[in-house]
């Protein structure tokens, strides 16, 4: 797990820069922004900037061009330029997403990803989401996703507690609890 503490390690370096939750939140942002300019169009800016086969400079010339376009934080643009001349540019998602965990857990947020069996409403959305915030404790940020085999209810997902209340794992239960009350599911006669 080399990759995951030095994540956090970089990831701890950046948010140690922002002088409040603010600026930490901003410069998580930023990151993601600058993150989500490489995944534009085919994906090919960040694999050129990730290719040992291309030389360091004519790399570090790319993106200090992607730079100057992207308004970003000064410290984020030092950051990344860190993280290419150390050769950790592949390690970039790994610290976004320590950076973002980091900057939700000091100020007491936390992310959810609800899955339901259909789209719902905003003010359905909204209502989940407080309910959430409620039994977390915490302000919960909730990204609401769709998946039809759940045939109804919800599974919500908030850091690293799961709350099902789908149809489908009911009936799960239904299912194993009447199959071992009749012995693997053979009917007595």
């Amino acid at each position: 797990m080399a990759d995951g503490s030095l994540a956090r390690r970089y990831a701890r370096a950046l948010i140690d820069l922002g002088e409040d939750q603010s600026g930490r939140d901003r410069l998580v942002g930023d990151l993601n922004t600058f993150s989500e300019v490489l995944d534009t169009g085919d994906g090919s800016l960040r694999a050129a900037l990730v290719n040992p086969g291309i030389p360091v400079d004519q790399r570090r010339g790319v993106l200090d061009a992607v730079l100057g376009r992207v308004d970003v934080h000064t410290y984020v643009k030092n950051f990344v330029r860190l993280l290419l001349d150390k050769n950790r540019f592949t390690v970039l998602p790994d610290i976004q997403r320590e950076a973002q965990a980091m900057a939700d857990e000091q100020s007491g947020r936390v992310r959810a990803v609800v899955t339901t069996a259909r789209k719902l409403d905003q003010d359905t959305m909204r209502t989940i989401q407080r309910a959430l915030s409620s039994a977390s404790g915490k302000h919960v940020i909730a990204r609401f996703r769709t998946n039809p085999r759940l045939i109804g209810g919800m599974v919500a997902k908030v850091g690293d507690t799961v709350y099902d209340a789908s149809v489908r794992s009911r009936l799960m239960d239904i299912h194993q609890s009447l199959t071992s009350s009749t012995g693997g599911g053979a009917a007595e006669a």
